[in-house]
């Protein structure tokens, strides 16, 4: 039987609607799981219910994350929170964690990993992170911007020690949480990779594999490491 993936849905405050971009869900069924888009609860018997039903939680990207969730005050610069994600999130990490299950976070996912773990980010990189790589980069978003160097149980997964990622944030971890390893740095010196390597499956990465994978066998072979692990 085919895994089932638990998806993280996106929120569009300005149209009040819940969605999901196509590029998650063909990287699931193309390496060979179910996806299926939860709900935004964080009611612990909703999420233990939601959680009985899939093998594995992928963390997409989206808004900002809470400052005060890190222990900060919210800066200018600071994009668009939504409290109801973090809630939700927060509240599937910590019982996905209790049952061992898969986790893959992707983008702003590796971001509430990091704070989920009592790490920190950068509110905002052109402000805070002097750089001669742009993050934020401009579609198409399937190509490479930067390298990205490979540690560790990472390494492994990709088959490789460098990659070349594309990058779309202005957001990013600052402080790695203690739990954390440092799994991929990009040339610049950006935290681009974690892991959590006393759990069965647990990693997350800055860029967006979900647009790369069909032309970039590393990060294939980091989404079918996902995939298989939930299996």
């Amino acid at each position: 039987m085919k895994p089932i993936i638990g998806v993280t849905g996106l929120i569009d405050t300005k149209k009040q609607s819940y969605w999901m971009l196509p590029d998650y869900i063909h990287m699931i069924e193309d390496h060979g799981g179910i996806p299926l888009v939860l709900s935004f609860s964080d009611d612990p018997e909703d999420v233990r219910q939601e959680l009985d039903h899939i093998d594995g939680l992928l963390l997409t990207g989206g808004q900002d994350i809470q400052p005060s969730l890190y222990h900060e005050l919210q800066l200018e610069y600071c994009g668009e929170t939504s409290l109801i994600r973090d809630a939700c999130e927060y509240e599937l990490i910590k019982q996905a964690l209790a049952r061992d299950l898969p986790i893959f976070g992707i983008c702003r996912g590796v971001q509430i990993l990091n704070v989920y773990f009592s790490g920190t980010l950068y509110q905002g990189l052109d402000e805070q992170y002097h750089t001669y790589v742009h993050h934020h980069m401009t579609p198409p978003y399937g190509r490479a911007v930067h390298s990205v160097n490979l540690y560790g149980k990472l390494k492994e997964i990709m088959q490789t020690d460098q990659i070349q990622a594309n990058s779309y944030h202005h957001q990013a971890i600052k402080d790695l949480a203690p739990d954390l390893f440092k799994a991929g740095v990009s040339e610049d010196d950006l935290i681009e990779a974690i892991t959590l390597d006393d759990h069965k499956f647990v990693v997350g990465v800055q860029w967006h594999p979900e647009w790369l994978y069909r032309k970039d066998e590393a990060n294939s072979h980091l989404v079918q490491a996902f995939i298989d692990a939930c299996k």
